[in-house]
């Protein structure tokens, strides 16, 4: 974002549509280079990065104006270190975040504040961790993903210390990787489904948008999918000019993908019935 700040719009908001809630401000705490964010639809929570302070803020699910966070993960026992990214396991209570300088995942009580040590870190030779870039999490198959320099690493959700992925996926029939735009990474734990961003190379550069090598495009592979292999599915991104894959979410229950960021200008809703079969 290049103004600090998290806008809220109607479920049903379409086109120029006026956000319902606007949180910004100083008191707020948030950076321009907040990249991610984390929503705990179940405690009503709203769970934002801060890489600059080396923070986690956390607000209320109905924070807006100059609210101020109601907690901050934040001091030197944290390892924090620069921490772009977020996901919420709120079945668990627990907080996810990748350290792209320090090749680690740290994990966190949600319910922590202040400086506080994870409660568990995976990190080490074994991990094959590249300065990892965004995270998620699956709560219901105790499962995480991470982007990665190479792909994206999936490791159990209760991992910790120096322990190797349960899967890759890495290599040219991927596509993926942070060099092909990989940045963001979701799992659908009803269908089983890894949904990640890449880039595929598409002839020459005069093809493609001005400033990229590879042609983006997301793509989607089964769990247990494991190595150099081309997704189940593949959409082609619309109306970019950057190499990188855009933020990503779903809403299973209207069986949508939703995507912003990334050039496209907008936050763009699509119908996808057979991701969440």
């Amino acid at each position: 974002m290049s103004h600090p700040r998290i806008s809220a719009f109607a479920s049903s908001a379409n086109g120029n549509a006026n956000p319902v809630r606007i949180l910004e401000g100083q008191a707020t705490l948030q950076a321009r280079t907040s990249h991610d964010i984390g929503i705990d639809s179940i405690n009503d929570e709203i769970v934002v990065p801060n890489p600059f302070a080396q923070a986690i803020l956390f607000f209320r699910g109905g924070a807006s104006g100059q609210e101020p966070p109601i907690r901050i993960i934040q001091g030197p026992k944290t390892l924090l270190n620069y921490n772009e990214n977020v996901a919420v396991d709120p079945i668990h209570n627990e907080v996810f975040t990748a350290q792209f300088r320090s090749d680690a995942i740290l994990v966190f009580r949600r319910d922590a504040g202040g400086d506080v040590a994870p409660i568990r870190i995976i990190q080490g030779p074994k991990t094959q961790l590249d300065r990892p870039l965004r995270i998620a999490v699956d709560p219901v198959n105790n499962l995480i993903a991470v982007t990665t320099i190479p792909g994206v690493w999936i490791f159990n959700r209760t991992d910790n210390g120096d322990v190797a992925p349960r899967w890759t996926l890495a290599g040219p029939k991927t596509g993926l990787g942070v060099l092909n735009g990989s940045r963001n990474v979701v799992l659908y734990p009803g269908g089983k489904k890894i949904i990640v961003g890449g880039g595929r190379s598409v002839g020459s550069e005069e093809e493609l948008p001005p400033g990229t090598a590879t042609r983006p495009f997301i793509g989607v592979w089964n769990y247990g999918d494991n190595g150099d292999i081309g997704p189940w599915a593949t959409l082609t991104i619309p109306q970019t000019n950057k190499g990188t894959s855009p933020a990503m979410a779903i809403n299973p229950e209207a069986k949508e993908l939703i995507m912003s960021g990334a050039g496209l200008k907008g936050i763009f809703f699509f119908h996808l019935p057979e991701i969440f079969q």
